[in-house]
């Protein structure tokens, strides 16, 4: 099941990321950087703010959901509630601020992009933790498409990044109000509640949240100081400079998470915590042995295919931060998808907001003083540090709580298998084109696969033998006749 599951996810993560790979390559030649940064600076806002007020309730209901103290309707009509509480929130203080600026096309942008994306949330986030694949993939490949032709055509008639968040805003909505399971889930009055329940939720899911609300402050604190300190320009190009590596390596690691991590805590509930370490262990050598060949992979093929994406207004600057960025993210997806598990599984969440605010504070001082001296590569190394200290820092007080597994020697092998394929990608007496670049992945991807394989990576030649085996098995029972 985890196999086809994780096949389903990569799917559901993969055409967005390359939905978003195709507007990237006709937003970067129909937008200046200037509109590019607006769109972004307001982008990450709405997120940031959802994941204050509905971020706490989607870990949470994850973390519970095969609690025997919880019933499933219970959590429907706890998640509705929410809902309902947040939509109103938003429509409040969208109105206040509307009273205040004047500004309502900001304002009602704002307001529907946060409303639609909470609700498209909460359904996705409810067909992944019941291990409904299938319709996960359906619902975001429908989403995908309606976002990004509606983006597309907008954007092309003028309207900036305002056609562009309206068609975002669009997708969410739509897409769930057409599947009938969606008002199977929500399309009832909140019922049968039991508010020590809620609190319970609470207590585990606002830490939580507040952590992803502090990461989301060293993901965004850099590009709201660069438009600050050096103008929207720097912070356009920041946000170009981001969104290939950041679309490919968060993809890798939310597909491999949101796969393995609701199977882990089942695991837990049920077979207890020496089963769920050693799935534990499994799940960080796939994790690695996809985010690493990823990103020491995009490096190779980086001059052949980034030309193809990004427009000439923003391609050198893409290129020279693509190495500084790439490895950033490869950290923080470190920490987002392992290191911060230990936490969740331990239902110490409170203590992940001592070692993100520690990192959000100092990530906040160092762009401050790097941003006006180095301007770009200033607030990449300020992410850096800080994301780093949430691994370390992470990793070491998690250890008081639940110690992670980590099978060192199997993860040297795997840097060893990804470092290998880079010199040799790097080494390639090519040229640099589609074609080239199309070569060199067939070629790195083969040569990753063999090397891990000599290296016997996490048993990998016994995993493979017995799914042989299996697979032999079915065809001879299938062609059997009696």
């Amino acid at each position: 099941m985890q196999l086809r599951h994780s096949i389903l996810y990569l799917l559901a993560h993969g055409i967005p990321a390359l939905a978003a790979f195709l507007t990237l390559a006709l937003y970067t030649r129909w937008i200046n950087p200037d509109a590019y940064g607006i769109y972004t600076t307001l982008l990450v806002v709405a997120n940031s703010a959802n994941i204050i007020l509905f971020n706490w309730l989607y870990v949470a209901i994850m973390r519970y959901w095969h609690d025997s103290g919880f019933k499933e309707t219970e959590l429907h009509s706890i998640t509705l509630m929410v809902l309902a509480i947040g939509t109103v929130l938003i429509l409040g203080l969208a109105t206040i601020y509307f009273a205040v600026t004047g500004d309502g096309l900001v304002a009602a942008a704002l307001a529907s992009l946060m409303i639609s994306n909470a609700i498209y949330s909460a359904y996705q986030r409810i067909n992944s933790i019941s291990l409904q694949a299938e319709r996960y993939l359906l619902v975001e490949v429908c989403r995908v498409v309606l976002t990004t032709l509606l983006g597309i055509g907008l954007v092309w008639l003028g309207y900036s990044w305002h056609g562009i968040l309206i068609a975002t805003s669009l997708g969410f909505l739509l897409i769930p109000l057409l599947s009938p399971h969606f008002w199977q889930y929500f399309w009832r009055y909140p019922k049968n509640i039991n508010y020590i329940n809620v609190l319970k939720l609470i207590k585990y899911g606002l830490p939580l949240s507040l952590t992803f609300m502090l990461l989301e402050i060293i993901h965004t604190t850099d590009r709201v100081l660069l438009s600050w300190l050096v103008g929207l320009e720097a912070a356009g190009q920041y946000a170009v400079a981001f969104s290939l590596p950041f679309q490919l390596l968060i993809l890798v690691g939310s597909t491999v998470n949101v796969a393995a991590y609701p199977l882990i805590l089942k695991v837990l509930e049920q077979q207890g915590e020496a089963a769920a370490k050693a799935k534990l262990a499994d799940y960080l050598l796939v994790l690695l042995g996809l985010l690493l060949p990823s990103y020491f992979g995009l490096m190779a093929i980086s001059h052949d295919f980034m030309p193809l994406l990004i427009g000439d207004t923003y391609l050198p600057v893409s290129l020279r931060l693509l190495p500084s960025i790439g490895l950033l993210l490869l950290i923080n997806a470190l920490y987002l998808f392992h290191t911060s598990l230990a936490f969740q599984i331990a239902q110490q969440t409170r203590k992940t907001v001592l070692v993100v605010a520690v990192a959000a504070v100092l990530n906040v001082l160092l762009n401050l003083i790097l941003i006006p001296y180095y301007g770009i590569e200033g607030a990449i190394i300020a992410s850096l540090i800080a994301y780093l200290v949430c691994v370390f820092y992470g990793h070491t007080l998690s250890m008081r709580y639940f110690k992670l597994p980590i099978p060192w020697l199997e993860v040297v092998k795997l840097f060893l298998a990804a470092g290998l394929m880079l010199i040799l990608l790097n080494s390639l007496p090519l040229g640099h084109g589609l074609l080239e670049g199309l070569l060199r992945i067939l070629l790195g991807a083969s040569f990753y696969l063999i090397t891990i394989c000599l290296l016997d990576v996490g048993g990998i030649k016994f995993i493979l033998v017995n799914f042989f085996k299996n697979v032999n098995k079915r065809n001879e029972n299938t062609n059997y006749q009696p």
